[in-house]
């Protein structure tokens, strides 16, 4: 068992991240860990494993106290971590040698280690990747891997800090059902930090963390069935359960096929109107597009592997265009040829019908702005202030300038300068890293925005904020290329969807097209919108509603006849 006993610790100037928190944790529990960006939940992770030291209290871990030294190795075997940033913690020239890292580390004998690592390459669909260099994964097939690799050492106890944030539908389903099997096999605790609801509520017990202190601790039932507490914690429902809130119905459902057969019961006699969908936007002129799109990877070298094949798309002046796909499937090699980042090997890339190849780069990357994956990537200087100033300084504006457009930046991500201005980036919180490394690319004014999953690891509170930000700075006449895994972000965003599979386009078109053809998950290798999945699960049940919303407000619309003719 671990036993957190009054735990509280403070960083650098006073910052308290922990504040006497009381738990335990048993072998074989399933537990969610949430809380707002800020919490303390990852700070409280590094001290499950004695990554970092209580300052007040102390952390026993099957009895070993983990501010003694001489157990620490013992601990670290019982308590595996799987960090949010994967480059974190692989450090192995092949997939098959970071595999086997950790079981050399444990002394085990090779027959021992040659069998964990197949049993590990075939539990994770990694076989494929065995010699292949992590570093030239994408982020989700990285994340991947150092789960794998933590998972292949069977510790006691498994910390994963955000560690499913960046990985496509499929794969958390198979995190998932192998984490279960492995409580089975070996009755491994899991404790997951999510900002997830949806995979909050498949846990056995919730732990909130607010401000560094446990406010609520239960099962997921219980949490969810008091909404306003916890959205005044900066947290949210599933889907399932906030459009439930919106219905008269009896009682919360946690999950979409609860929630259909509670819908169900209220089939009428009588046929229901039809629902029209909001009209999609006019058409307008070409902003970026691509011929013929094509990179390798080590082209010239025997590892050669093909990134991206013949993308042609339009992405028209104002749009939000998302990029879709599972994970490798080329959605970030193609954003990074929007500002020649990367070069093509065949093809070319067209701003305002123009080749970017005749605009100097640095032109390119101030009139395109990426915000990358991995927001560490991007920050380096002393202070948030100065990190964010970067850009528009480099682009030669004057200070004055400089200095508002770093507090109007700072200020739309919901980070005041006052506040964090002088902090050091990299003490941030991963999902404040995040908010800095867009607040940098807003700084130099684009007129296309690139977003390689910005929402990753995100509180519901501040994913709403960036929303809202989004569709303000599409308002304003900008272009938004969007790449994401979460498909209700993408249907209450985008206006048009490119799908990706293994380098090639798989379905492109207006986004309502795409997210509810019949064929989008066989093609993508995703799931759509929770809302398409309900408006299918109805139909199976045999409710004849026409028409496919993508978001909670057309669902809710959508279903308003239903509801008014089974309580008329």
């Amino acid at each position: 068992m671990i036993r957190v006993e009054k735990l509280s610790l403070s960083y650098r100037g006073g910052l308290a991240a922990l504040r006497s928190i009381d738990l335990h944790i048993s072998p074989g529990e399933n537990i969610a860990l949430i809380g707002a960006n800020g919490a303390g939940k990852t700070t409280l992770a590094c001290c499950l494993n004695g990554l970092q030291q209580p300052q007040a209290g102390r952390v026993l871990v099957d009895g070993m106290d983990t501010s003694d030294p001489t157990q620490l190795r013992s601990i670290r075997q019982l308590v595996g971590m799987v960090f949010q940033s994967p480059d974190d913690q692989l450090g192995g020239t092949t997939v098959a040698d970071e595999l086997a890292f950790g079981l050399e580390n444990l002394a085990l004998a090779s027959d021992e280690i040659r069998q964990r690592v197949e049993e590990t390459l075939a539990a994770f669909n990694l076989e494929a990747y065995r010699r292949y260099p992590p570093h030239r994964l994408s982020g989700g097939e990285k994340q991947l891997v150092a789960i794998a690799a933590v998972v292949a050492m069977r510790p006691r106890y498994l910390v994963l800090d955000e560690s499913t944030a960046l990985l496509d539908p499929g794969e958390r389903q198979q995190i998932a059902e192998l984490l279960q099997r492995l409580h089975t096999a070996y009755g491994i605790a899991t404790i997951l930090i999510t900002q997830s609801p949806e995979e909050a509520a498949r846990a056995d017990r919730v732990i909130v963390l607010h401000a560094g202190r446990v406010h609520a601790d239960g099962p997921p039932a219980a949490l969810f069935a008091d909404p306003p507490k916890l959205r005044a914690l900066g947290l949210d429902l599933p889907f399932a359960s906030t459009l439930g809130t919106h219905l008269p119905l009896a009682e919360l459902h946690l999950e979409l096929e609860a929630l259909s057969d509670a819908l169900a019961a209220l089939k009428p006699q009588m046929p229901l109107p039809p629902w029209t969908p909001p009209a999609p936007p006019p058409p307008a002129l070409s902003k970026l597009a691509t011929e013929g799109l094509t990179h390798f990877y080590d082209e010239h070298l025997p590892t050669r592997r093909c990134g991206i094949r013949d993308i042609t798309i339009d992405i028209p002046t104002g749009t939000v265009l998302a990029l879709v796909g599972t994970n490798g499937s080329g959605k970030t090699t193609l954003a990074q040829h929007f500002n020649a980042l990367l070069k093509p090997s065949r093809g070319r890339v067209l701003l305002d019908g123009c080749d970017i190849d005749s605009h100097p780069p640095a032109r390119v990357r101030q009139r395109i702005g990426l915000a990358f994956q991995f927001p560490e990537l991007q920050l380096f200087a002393e202070t948030v202030a100065a990190d964010v100033a970067f850009g528009p300084r480099n682009l030669g504006f004057a200070p004055e300038r400089v200095d508002c457009l770093v507090a109007r930046a700072l200020a739309m991500v919901d980070m005041p300068l006052g506040e964090f201005g002088p902090r050091q980036p990299l003490s941030l919180s991963g999902g404040e890293r995040r908010r800095v490394a867009l607040a940098g690319v807003l700084a130099m004014d684009p007129e296309v925005l690139v977003l390689d999953e910005p929402t990753a690891g995100l509180d519901p509170r501040t994913t709403a904020s960036l929303c809202r930000l989004f569709a303000e700075l599409n308002n304003q006449g900008r272009t938004l290329v969007l790449i994401s895994h979460d498909m209700e972000l993408v249907g209450r965003l985008a206006t048009h969807v490119v799908v990706l599979c293994q380098g090639r386009i798989g379905l492109q078109g207006p986004a309502r097209a795409v997210l509810a053809h019949p064929e989008f998950d066989a093609i993508s290798g995703l799931v759509p919108p929770p809302s398409v999945q309900l408006a299918r699960l109805l139909r199976k049940r045999g409710l004849a509603l026409t028409g496919d919303p993508l978001t909670l407000r057309e669902t809710i619309d959508w279903l308003a006849p239903l509801i008014a003719l089974s309580h008329g």
